[in-house]
């Protein structure tokens, strides 16, 4: 194979690109730091929840005790904690002995078995006094495993009806194995149907991501279970700076692959590209396919979205052949 030659005007395009990007992204950030020192000037003084608002709902799990802007706050709060994405709505709020309380809806179950690396299996399939019994077992990766059952009525059913309810069978010990394992004592979606009493309260408010604790609007009322009057959803969409944008959002990283390897966080496989940027991912699949693309030098574009300890998390690789403009 012949030696490629580079001229100098080449090199300088390439440096001089790489030093636009570095300054861009320099930029942005400082902007946004600054737009956070000023937000959080404005929010000085905020009312924050009293005590007795506090108990209720770390200890009863009531949400109705808080403003709308507050509630998002604490639902922002609880998908961090697990790693969830808000904006997909992994959970939803449900009316249940007089108390607002948030329940685990579909995204929240597939969300976590992608991320914790979870695989779940039927052991068991059997009926039990005209009740089909539906065993499932959930597994991490390091070997600690759980097992939840799900059970539906039967009996009075037939057909189409009967098959539905042996698939929603299923679906229920499934996700109900993978929230016991994590150790998430909430209700499944597919356990709404079956309690008595449960209203769902659909999630009418902004859940766009704001740093920190969600700042109050001055015209907010406080409805509560004491007053009873009903508050305007919060809209926060608002209070997002344009700076912010790049940081909350997914965005397109380009280039070649140089470096494939492990890092720091536990599971995860870093990605390094000519320009500089790097990507983590969990996934294993994505991991090979970066690998692969490493091996042929194919220049890619990797989608990212921000990632409290990956930075970058890879959403998808596309080789630029593949990529429709």
């Amino acid at each position: 194979m012949g030696r490629r030659f580079v001229d100098m005007r080449t090199i300088q395009r390439r440096m001089n690109g790489k030093d636009f990007y570095r300054n861009r992204e320099t930029h942005r950030r400082e902007q946004a730091m600054s737009e956070l020192k000023e937000l959080e000037r404005q929010k000085q003084g905020a009312e924050l929840p009293s005590p007795d608002t506090i108990a209720k709902v770390l200890l009863g799990g009531d949400l109705a005790q808080l403003t709308p802007a507050q509630q998002i706050s604490y639902y922002r709060a609880v998908c961090e904690s697990l790693g969830l994405n808000p904006l997909t709505k992994p959970f939803d709020y449900i009316r249940l002995s007089g108390r607002l309380v948030l329940y685990a809806t579909r995204n929240a179950t597939d969300q976590i078995r992608h991320r914790y690396g979870i695989s779940v299996t039927i052991t068991s399939r059997e009926v039990v006094e005209d009740t089909y019994v539906v065993t499932a077992r959930a597994t991490l990766a390091n070997g600690r495993h759980d097992e939840s059952i799900g059970a539906v009525p039967i009996a009075q059913l037939r057909g189409e009806n009967r098959s539905n309810a042996m698939m929603k069978c299923e679906t229920k010990a499934k996700r109900r194995v993978t929230l016991s394992l994590v150790g998430l004592s909430t209700l499944d979606e597919s356990e709404i149907d079956s309690i008595p009493g449960a209203q769902p309260a659909p999630l009418t408010h902004s859940l766009m991501p704001s740093p920190g604790a969600a700042p109050l609007t001055g015209d907010a009322t406080h409805g509560g279970a004491e007053g009873g009057a009903s508050v305007p959803p919060a809209n926060l969409n608002d209070a997002i700076p344009t700076a912010w944008k790049p940081f909350v959002e997914p965005h397109t990283l380009k280039g070649n692959i140089l470096l494939v390897g492990p890092g720091k966080t536990s599971g995860a496989t870093y990605v390094k590209l000519n320009t500089g940027d790097v990507a983590g991912t969990t996934n294993p699949d994505m991991a090979a396919q970066a690998i692969a693309f490493q091996a042929s030098g194919e220049f890619v574009y990797i989608t990212c979205q921000p990632h409290k300890k990956l930075t970058n998390e890879i959403i998808a690789i596309t080789a630029e052949a593949d990529v429709q403009l």
